[in-house]
């Protein structure tokens, strides 16, 4: 079992769907072959044109997307983010994003660490944005468009939205509990450090967040970012379109800074209630074993998670098959204090053994918002 802590880079990567074979085996062919694949869907805006301009205007549309996430040690960041941008063309608006993360793996089974491969250095090397904080917002199913098309109005990015399975929180809402399905939809996008503030607050109003059983949302840290800018479908009207004209001018200004939007977002709630320097605790572990181990993470302080379905990919040559191609990611949000005992029950109920396979990571979540009792 690996139980000294380490910061590791957590990559992840969201292209359109059928595309993510094509870069985990380029990947694998460059020594790195333990990943985890979800699916989700981009949002965009979808240009509406009315006969003699009447009822012209937008709705919203989906592009079907995968989202494959692997570890890599701290120094192939760098080489690992130029090599998916290249093979995948995620330079071009419409293609897809990828960052990276600077996370703590906590504790793990032996065979649940990073990818640790002599990775050439590409040929190619992209600018992306250094500056930028991840947003996660986690409200009920159906409701996540909601905050999509606000954040698409915007023009942040674009939005990911994927599916998930809320455990704890409702259990703590008396009455409302019979309102407020498990299920949910979990809302991802990336914003400058400039802008994260008014863009989380600005979704907390949109969502109603801090109303009771709306929902969660945090912030969490990045260390690089390409981002699809592609937020619109419709027939290019000029030469060039938006996405290409906002990437030559992130060219020549060497940042986005010149997008900052701040002016125009509302400004921060003073009398709202704000959770502030929790952690982001990820437990993966093999399918089946997610609520047996929430239910123990809960019995020492853990409100809760939300538990996602990943499949597991890599070669079958690799001592890595022995883990379960099914596995589960859950998600809770928990204070620095809490987690030495979390991962002690969690270890007392196998855990990290041969039949759960389980990885403990950390990041940083130093803002969030829910619904606060006064």
């Amino acid at each position: 079992m690996i139980d000294s802590p380490r910061e590791v880079c957590k990559v992840t990567a969201i292209v359109l769907k059928g595309t993510a074979a094509d870069i985990m085996e380029a990947l694998t062919a460059e020594g790195i072959f333990s990943f985890h694949l979800s699916a989700g869907r981009g949002v965009l805006l979808h240009d509406r044109k009315g006969l003699f301009g009447l009822g012209a205007g937008s709705y919203l549309s989906d592009d079907p997307v995968e989202i494959f996430t692997f570890l890599v040690p701290l120094d192939m960041e760098e080489y690992i983010l130029d090599f998916i941008m290249h093979k995948g063309s995620l330079d071009v608006p419409g293609r897809g994003s990828v960052h990276g993360e600077r996370v703590e793996l906590v504790r793990a089974h032996d065979l649940c660490h990073e990818n640790k491969a002599e990775f050439s250095k590409p040929e190619h090397t992209y600018r992306r944005d250094s500056e930028v904080q991840g947003i996660c917002c986690i409200v009920q199913r159906g409701e996540g468009e909601v905050l999509a098309r606000a954040a698409l109005d915007i023009g942040v990015c674009v939005p990911t939205i994927t599916f998930g399975t809320g455990t704890g929180i409702r259990d703590k809402l008396g009455l409302l509990r019979i309102t407020i399905p498990a299920e949910k939809d979990i809302v991802s996008l990336v914003a400058d450090n400039q802008d994260a503030e008014d863009v989380l607050n600005l979704l907390i109003n949109k969502g109603k967040l801090d109303h009771p059983g709306k929902g969660f949302i945090y912030q969490y840290p990045m260390t690089q970012s390409h981002t699809n800018k592609k937020m619109t479908r419709g027939t290019p009207k000029h030469a060039a379109s938006m996405e290409q004209i906002i990437s030559a001018i992130d060219q020549y200004h060497g940042s986005t800074i010149w997008r900052r939007r701040s002016g125009g977002l509302p400004e921060e709630d003073v009398d709202r209630k704000y959770l502030t320097d929790l952690t982001d605790l990820v437990l993966m572990c093999n399918e089946g074993w997610s609520e047996r181990l929430v239910t123990a993470a809960m019995s020492v302080g853990a409100a809760g998670a939300t538990i996602t379905k990943q499949k597991h990919i890599c070669p079958a040559d690799k001592d890595h098959r022995k883990i379960s191609p099914a596995r589960e990611c859950c998600s809770m949000i928990v204070s620095a204090e809490q987690i030495p005992a979390i991962l002690t029950v969690l270890t007392e109920n196998d855990a990290f053994g041969d039949d759960a396979h389980g990885l403990v990571l950390a990041r940083s979540a130093p803002k969030a918002c829910t619904y606060l009792s006064r």
